[in-house]
């Protein structure tokens, strides 16, 4: 790509990320569930037709767009797709900003809950018109055009669908003073910090920095420190401040589930309150209370398992994170504005969906690869150098648990056909089942590693094949 940077700045994040979604689900979950334990302790008037109510009919042209790719994909499963937007709302000079974009699926078969964030920076074509822009921009364009907020959503909900290739069922819209109110309504949240953080360059919102400190010790946290402390890019790396923002959200979950909370018809009345002043939804009341009702009628817990897009990896890099697939093109050709791009396409192909397709599938009908986390060591049995670095890589895109450190190996002997050697695994595991997606060598099954000094669960060997075909894709 001609205009592609040969660097990257600092990974970006979106404002709050995870921490919205999940804590805007569990808002709706409790919410439902008090009112079925305890709808003889108020009086909440509802319209019997909107118990009723069926879910809004999907255009065809919508459903023409769905289509099942993976060959394997379980049709029948029990799961539905909502999309979660966090928009600034009043408080803010661009009110219908969505920030944050996050496709959700509740999988009740499997117990699992999966998110996929789609940054706020990612360059779309809105319309077939010549008309482009970052994608959280979408839902505030139409907003200048048709008064009806479900109107808004739609189009964007076509977009994320075009970008995975995801139906989705329903979405929530939160406006940024839920975050505020709900911890407000339960009186703070306690955080321990197990060190000292620090974060040198915390925004002062007058266009400056601050540092942000807090000290090692258990707080009892308003919104505001709640906030500041998943806000912050600085202080540590992404995975701490996902690890940061989990940590609120359980103790979020932990208030709400007191026993005060739950039988306090005050306190059942102000949540609900919270949520009908900040979030706009098409779910309705007899869904919320069905998905609320098998939750919680589930004796274990839902995993959760979240992923992202991100720009990790450039030209020449020597390692990239895992779930890289996009890349930061030069400003000039974007009127100097920061954006991301899907990788393989540039600005005159910005439909081609192709990678983001593959990879929000992975996410959602194989996520049980993410949490297998089986390691991965690659070995190069040819003549070439970088082969082993390069399809490292590439196969970290989707999902596969490619270690840092000692990952690349040259093998002993050589091979005339390349091969994965797997062991402490099924072959029914979800992280081979997708490998076979991707490589068509064979595999063999072994009761110890062949190669690996580090114990690796699986070993790609690759030889001459691979260097003639490089690796084949099956999707």
């Amino acid at each position: 790509m001609n205009f592609k940077k040969n660097y990257i700045n600092k990974k970006k994040n979106n404002n709050i990320l995870n921490i919205v979604w999940i804590i805007s689900i569990w808002l709706i979950f409790i919410v439902a569930l008090i009112f079925i334990k305890n709808i003889n302790l108020i009086k909440i008037e509802i319209d019997e037709k909107n118990l009723l109510e069926t879910n809004i009919q999907k255009d065809e042209d919508e459903k023409s767009i769905i289509k099942d790719f993976l060959s394997n994909k379980n049709k029948d499963s029990d799961s539905i797709n909502i999309l979660l937007t966090w928009r600034w709302g009043w408080s803010h000079d661009a009110p219908n900003l969505t920030d944050t974009i996050i496709l959700i699926k509740l999988d009740t078969d499997n117990k699992l809950i999966t998110m996929l964030s789609v940054p706020r920076d990612l360059y779309v074509e809105y319309d077939n018109l010549g008309n482009w822009g970052k994608i959280n921009w979408l839902f505030a364009k139409y907003s200048f055009e048709n008064n009806s907020k479900e109107y808004w959503m739609e189009i964007l909900k076509n977009k994320i669908s075009e970008i995975t290739w995801e139906k989705i069922d329903f979405f929530i819209n939160i406006d940024f003073n839920w975050f505020k109110d709900i911890i407000d309504t339960i009186w703070g949240i306690k955080i321990t910090i197990p060190d000292n953080f620090v974060d040198y360059q915390y925004p002062d919102w007058n266009w400056w920095y601050k540092t942000l400190v807090f000290k090692k010790w258990t707080w009892l946290f308003d919104w505001e420190n709640a906030l500041k402390y998943v806000r912050s890019r600085h202080s540590t790396s992404d995975f701490d401040r996902s690890l940061r923002q989990q940590q609120v959200i359980k103790s979020i979950k932990e208030k709400l589930t007191w026993s005060y909370f739950l039988t306090s018809p005050w306190k059942i009345r102000e949540l609900y309150d919270v949520f009908n002043e900040n979030v706009y939804t098409d779910l309705t009341l007899t869904k919320v209370i069905k998905i609320a009702y098998s939750l919680s009628s589930n004796k274990d817990s839902y995993d959760i398992i979240s992923s992202n897009m991100n720009d990790s990896c450039f030209y020449w890099s020597t390692t990239c994170d895992k779930w890289w697939i996009l890349y930061i093109p030069s400003r000039e050709f974007f009127n100097w504005m920061s954006v991301l791009l899907i990788d393989w396409t540039e600005k005159w192909n910005l439909s081609n969906y192709e990678l983001s397709k593959t990879y929000s599938n992975i996410v959602f009908n194989y996520p049980l690869v993410n949490k297998e986390n089986a390691s991965i060591n690659i070995f190069n049995s040819v003549k070439v150098n970088h082969l082993a670095w390069e399809l490292s890589n590439n196969v970290k895109k989707y999902w596969f648990n490619i270690p840092e450190k000692n990952s690349i190996w040259n093998t002993p002997k050589t091979y005339k056909n390349s091969v994965i050697y797997f062991n402490n695994l099924s072959e029914d595991s979800e992280t081979i089942k997708l490998m076979k997606q991707f490589f068509v060598w064979e595999y063999i099954k072994l009761e110890w590693p062949k190669y690996s000094k580090e114990r690796a669960n699986i070993e790609i060997i690759i030889w001459e094949d691979y260097v003639n075909s490089k690796w084949v894709f099956k999707f």
